[in-house]
């Protein structure tokens, strides 16, 4: 792409997202069978878990194969090199890069590349988990996503195990062994639902914690041994909704803070009648989302929360 190189240098962030518009233009117009990915709900006790299949969630970057190239659940280019790709069939599939438990930023930080790079690839896997075109039923697809992987035969592409349960309380014990085993959670996807995009029970998320996203919309000061440095991120909602951030926040982010107009993740343990999470503690940056317009022009030091909801 004609594009891409371009990030290579450092630009104004207008620009930036100047460029990611380009990008975006240019891809819809490319004709790539994009096909909407399927969105998970949170699992939620009531539900009758014999209806669907088990797997792990996999702490990676969502991938989906149009038949001819990557792209992400946002619907860019990822850029891998050809070798990864290789071979690979005509039909779409749906999975997730993955280094291994506990290896997000590894695989972030290869995707991330302008220019991929063998070596960085070389340590991830494409956990395929579904087969978008293919008719019928999860329970019906499966077979068919097990011998395409089979048929495929490149020790890089692996058919994500799925597996049934017989109630709720086995379930919740497989979280458990799962996550002291490092894993991030647990996915359900129902056995007769069909493969639609947005979000739906047809897939659920099962974890111990609750995440969402925000973008960084300013950074505030420390006090006391945080003095002179970043004490807080203030993050926006979606829906507009500002609160600090500052819980988690490690010391080489409190020294030089993820830019205004980033994308970060937050764990939290339910949310206030105000819609705030409670408890919000930082996790991660996504280096791998575009910057939103219209954060650039905004003053760190002016920006006020419409409620408070974490602190540091």
């Amino acid at each position: 792409m004609p594009f891409m190189p371009l990030f290579g240098r450092k630009r104004p962030p207008t620009l930036r997202w100047a460029l990611w518009f380009l990008i975006t233009c240019w891809h819809a117009g490319s004709g790539a069978a994009a096909p909407a990915p399927t969105l998970a709900q949170v699992y939620r006790p009531g539900i009758d878990v014999t209806a669907y299949w088990v797997s792990e969630k996999y702490d990676g970057v969502r991938a989906l194969w149009t038949g001819h190239e990557l792209l992400s659940r946002q619907g860019l280019p990822i850029r891998a090199p050809a070798w990864f790709t290789a071979g690979w069939p005509s039909v779409p599939m749906d999975g997730e890069l993955w280094a291994g438990r506990g290896r997000f930023e590894q695989v972030q930080a290869a995707v991330a590349q302008a220019a991929p790079q063998d070596a960085p690839w070389r340590a991830l896997r494409y956990m395929v988990f579904d087969l978008p075109g293919q008719a019928g039923g999860f329970g019906e697809r499966l077979p068919h996503l097990r011998r395409t992987v089979a048929a495929l035969d490149r020790p890089w592409v692996q058919a994500v195990p799925q597996w049934r349960v017989a109630s709720h309380g086995v379930l919740m014990q497989q979280l458990r062994t799962h996550e002291k085993a490092g894993a991030e959670g647990l996915m359900l996807r129902r056995d007769d639902a069909p493969y639609r995009g947005g979000r739906s029970d047809d897939l659920l998320k099962l974890k111990s914690f609750e995440d969402a996203e925000a973008r960084v919309v300013g950074h505030l000061p420390g006090r006391g041994k945080y003095a002179g440095q970043t004490g807080a991120l203030l993050v926006q909602m979606p829906g507009g909704q500002r609160f600090r951030l500052g819980s988690g926040l490690p010391d080489g982010l409190r020294r030089t803070p993820p830019p205004i107009g980033s994308v970060v993740t937050y764990r939290y343990n339910g949310t206030h009648a105000s819609g705030l999470p409670r408890f919000a503690r930082f996790w991660r940056v996504r280096a791998d989302a575009p910057p939103a317009p219209g954060f650039e022009a905004k003053s760190a030091s002016s920006a006020r929360p419409s409620s408070a909801g974490s602190s540091q």
